[in-house]
């Protein structure tokens, strides 16, 4: 990976925020038909789940920024 400041990335493991949108939309989708409206929870369980998503991208792009 090339860098604007030619600093090699960081050696630190990633995270990934992908278990979140799957477990979002589950969660969301057993709720839903719980609820007697599964679209509607399957959307809000893969609103949630992205925005866990975004907030573990954005936690692990500062830690990676930190660990240089």
């Amino acid at each position: 990976m090339n860098n604007a400041d030619k600093t090699p990335p960081s050696d630190r493991p990633r995270f990934g925020g992908g278990i979140f949108l799957f477990l979002g939309l589950l969660a969301g989708s057993i709720i839903g038909i719980a609820l007697n409206e599964a679209s509607i929870g399957m959307m809000a369980g893969f609103g949630v789940g992205g925005l866990l998503a975004i907030l573990v991208w954005i936690f692990d792009r500062k830690r990676g920024e930190e660990g240089r």
